[in-house]
């Protein structure tokens, strides 16, 4: 029983983790690059266009696009879109080498 909690604590954390680091990232900044997190039945690609944000980069990843919002009205209309998470995407431009 008791290797049945630990196993559990573990996944639990696993599988935690990143959806935490999401939801801790740093918050973006009008003109800078930011992170569009959709859910996996929704394209993030597709929230960018509905909420008239221009999109960094052509490349599409399942769940996230690189956008940059002019002013924090973008922002706001990437979450009325259905955008999950909109992060400080300067690091992941950083390693994309955008």
């Amino acid at each position: 029983m008791s290797y049945l909690i630990v196993s559990l604590s573990c996944l639990s954390a696993v599988l935690l983790a990143p959806l935490l680091a999401l939801a801790g990232a740093p918050a973006p900044m009008a003109g800078e690059p930011a992170l569009v997190v959709a859910a996996p039945w929704s394209r993030a690609v597709d929230i960018a266009r509905r909420a008239a944000v221009s999109e960094m980069i052509t490349a599409e990843a399942p769940m996230g696009v690189l956008v940059i919002p002019e002013d924090a009205e973008d922002i706001h209309r990437l979450f009325d879109m259905g955008a999950w998470f909109v992060i400080d995407g300067k690091r992941i431009a950083e390693l994309c080498a955008v």
